[in-house]
This record gives C-alpha cells, sequence and structure tokens, in this order.
C-alpha cells in the first residue's frame, strides 16, 4: 500500500504514448504522480502526438543507460512501472524487475513479450498450439527457408509481418505462388511505425478463422479477464485485414471457454506475472492460435469502451491493486452491448458530403464518435487499424443487441453517402 509520501505515490511510465495517455491521467485522477520515461527511437507521431511532458512530474531519457535511469528512478521511490505503449515493454520490465518486483513480470522472458518472433518459438517450446512460423533477417534465401519448414508459397497463401512492431504495420498477404522474396525485401530495413527499423520478419501460414481480442489483467500470476471482443475485419485492395467492426461479447459466449484457457496458457507462458495483456487470437476449425501479445494496456480507446460494455477495465483494476486491492473476480459481466464501427474507404480520393456524417451522432446507441472529415479532405484507402481510427468511428452502447445492429447498418447507409473522388479524376 503506497504511503502518503507523494514520492511513495508515483508511477512510472514507459513510452505513454497513444493508451498511455489515458493511463497516465486515470493514474493522475486516483491520486498518483505520474513520471515518464523515453525510449529512442521515438514512434511514428500518430502515436506520440498526444503526449505531453507538462502531464508529468517529471521526465527521464532512457538513452542515459541502464544503470542511470535505475538510479534516477529509484529516489523516487515508484509504486510501480509499467509500458505505456508496445515500445516501452521491454525497458519497463528491466526497471520493474528492479525496482518493483513485487508488480514486475519474469524478467528472462521479456523478450518473449516483445518479440513475436521469439514469441512464437516460446509458446511452440511450451506445447502451445501456434501458427506455422518462420522468422528471417535476409531476403536473400527467405523463400527456401519458409519451403524448409513447410511454408511454400507455391502451396498455399502466406503472411508476412515485422517481429516487433504494431497495428498491422507491415502486414502482408503473399498470394500462391507470389512474390515472397519481394514482401520480405519490402519490410526489412524499414522504419515501422514505433520508429524502429525492421531487422527480422516473420513468415507465416495464413490461418482462416475469426479473430478474436482476450484482455486480462494479471496480478500475482493470476489472470483475470476484463473483456472478450471479437473483430469483425474486410478484405480492402491489397489489405486483407480491415478493421470493420470489434463487438463485446457477453461471459456466457460459447467461444469464451476456449479462448480463455488459451490465452492464460499463452500469458504463464510468457512469464506474465503483473499488469494488463492485450492477445490477439485466430479461432481456427482445429482451436485457438496465438496472433499475438502485447504486455501493455490495449491501445485504440479499447479500455474506456471495456469499462461502458462492463463497468470495468483493466485500468481501474490497474488503480485497485496500486492502492493495495486484491484480485476479487475471474470474469467480466457484460452490463451493455458495445460495438465500434469504423469508417472503411475502398479507395483513395478527396471526399465531399461529409455534412452526412452528423447524422450518426443522432443515432440511438451512439455514445461516443471521431469523424473529423470535412469536404476537400483527402483520404486514403484504408488500410489497418491506424487508418480506420484516424478517418472515423463511432462507438455505439445500449442493452438491447437489436438496437445497436440496427445503428450499425445505418451508419453504413450514412457512410455510403459520403462522395470520394478518386485520385485520378482530382488528377484529371
Amino acid at each position: 500500500m503506497p504511503s502518503d509520501h507523494a514520492q511513495d505515490r508515483t508511477v512510472v511510465l514507459v513510452d505513454p504514448y497513444s493508451s498511455g495517455v489515458a493511463l497516465g491521467r486515470t493514474l493522475r485522477r486516483a491520486g498518483f504522480a505520474t513520471h515518464a520515461v523515453l525510449t529512442t527511437p521515438r514512434p511514428d507521431p500518430a502515436y506520440t502526438r498526444t503526449f505531453t511532458a507538462a502531464d508529468h512530474a517529471g521526465t527521464t531519457e532512457a538513452d542515459l543507460g541502464l544503470a542511470e535511469v535505475l538510479d534516477r528512478i529509484g529516489r523516487i521511490r515508484p509504486v510501480a512501472v509499467l509500458p505505456g505503449a508496445e515500445c516501452g515493454v521491454e525497458f519497463a520490465d528491466a526497471l520493474a524487475a528492479r525496482l518493483t518486483p513485487g508488480f514486475a513480470n519474469d524478467p528472462e522472458r521479456s523478450v518473449a513479450r516483445r518479440d513475436k518472433a521469439v514469441m512464437m518459438r516460446t509458446l511452440k517450446a511450451a506445447g502451445i498450439p501456434t501458427i506455422p512460423t518462420v522468422a528471417v533477417d535476409d531476403w536473400r534465401g527467405c523463400a527456401e527457408a519458409a519451403e524448409a519448414a513447410g511454408l511454400s508459397v507455391e502451396t498455399g497463401e502466406l503472411v508476412v509481418k515485422p517481429a516487433r512492431s504494431s497495428l498491422s504495420d507491415g502486414l502482408t498477404l503473399v498470394p500462391r505462388g507470389g512474390d515472397l522474396t519481394a514482401a520480405v525485401r519490402n519490410l526489412l530495413g524499414a522504419r515501422n511505425l514505433l520508429g524502429a527499423v525492421n531487422q527480422t520478419v516473420l513468415i507465416q501460414r495464413r490461418m482462416h478463422g475469426t479473430e478474436y481480442v482476450v484482455d486480462t489483467f494479471t496480478q500475482n500470476g493470476r489472470h483475470d479477464v476484463t473483456n472478450v471482443c471479437r473483430y469483425n475485419k474486410v478484405s480492402v485492395g491489397n489489405s486483407f485485414a480491415v478493421y470493420e467492426s470489434t463487438d463485446f461479447l457477453p461471459a456466457d459466449s460459447p467461444e469464451n471457454p476456449a479462448l480463455i484457457a488459451y490465452v492464460r496458457r499463452v500469458l504463464d507462458a510468457l512469464g506474465v506475472r503483473f499488469g494488463p495483456c492485450h492477445t490477439e487470437v485466430l479461432l481456427t476449425d482445429d482451436g485457438p492460435v496465438l496472433m499475438e501479445t502485447g504486455a501493455r494496456l490495449s491501445g485504440a480507446g479499447l479500455a474506456g469502451a471495456t469499462e461502458l460494455a462492463t463497468g470495468g477495465s483493466a485500468l481501474s483494476r490497474y488503480v485497485h491493486s496500486l492502492r493495495g486491492g486484491t484480485s476479487d473476480q475471474t470474469d467480466y459481466t457484460l452490463k451493455r452491448r458495445v460495438r465500434g464501427v469504423y469508417l472503411v474507404f475502398r479507395e483513395s480520393g478527396v471526399v465531399s458530403n461529409t455534412a452526412v456524417l452528423d447524422r450518426v451522432r443522432f443515432l440511438p446507441s451512439c455514445r461516443h464518435v471521431h469523424l473529423p472529415l470535412r469536404d476537400g479532405d483527402r483520404v486514403e484507402r484504408s488500410t489497418g487499424l491506424m487508418s480506420t481510427m484516424n478517418q472515423g468511428w463511432a462507438l455505439l452502447a445500449h442493452r438491447d443487441l437489436d438496437q445497436v445492429e440496427a445503428d450499425h447498418a445505418e451508419f453504413r447507409r450514412i457512410q455510403r453517402d459520403l462522395r470520394v473522388r478518386p485520385d485520378e479524376e482530382v488528377s484529371s
């Protein structure tokens, strides 16, 4: 239990960007001070634009080196250290293991919680079903390496993605008979959304099924589920995983037992002992397989939506634990049917008739919107979560699922009234 001294009520957030901004805001409202530790390289501005140094009691640069940062942060006597974004996971692990060991994950498996290649190897070694995967760090010979691992592009579709990025960044589908070498070459050496250069790329068999996310909060190694969501993704051009909607599921949904049991095995194998995790799972005909786990608070406003759906979230459980509380439940209760729906653009161009989007705000189940488009704005063809979050979304919530369904359908009808003048017409 933290003391009443201000310095004993400080939480260190490593890279408090994106969802880390909401995390910091919640902690400060709960009476804690926050101290920011910033790693390098800095992520893309899409992550960092909401970060304000003045929100925090202090800021420390991680490139001073672990020993110096430990010395400086140690003087603050933090009650906990947590990553604010994906890029802060490993440095937060290193600080927490030394400064707040009661609120820390297994430091020996830190890389497995951050690097998807090591993550997959760790799960495979633990006997947990995974997607067939091979990791490469050179495009030369990558097709041969994949074939040796049973991943031939001549016999089926493959997926290529960076080992250390997030938000579907760089996610590439290589069709049967496609150019795997070109796909790998395009990613290796490129700078990703987290600001780092891709040094390792995963080649995976494309698996088919329904994708879910299971969010958890862990205390003393016990993984409590805060929500289960189902993703609805669509194909747009060469992008095969564009978010159309995210649906919060009731706790008694028939998929939940298998998903939750699988995720708990994954978190145990990855050495998760404390804090929020965001685990994406594909439910195939043969059972669940991991897409990836983020050992951090979920992004895209999911924590706030979870509060609306269930009355609690990993954020509220985190504050409860820092106040000395212990975990007292394992499952959530769905109080409202909540669905996030996103604008999906199938072509790039200049948008008009955006006044129709005002109708979204008056849908009976509409609770929050982000609809920034104005006539004359340029829109890009939807590719991944970052593009859909930036271009527009609505959060629907109601106790009646039929109302949510009706408003979802109306949202799509409203979008059809938007006009997008394609690039070739604009330039002619």
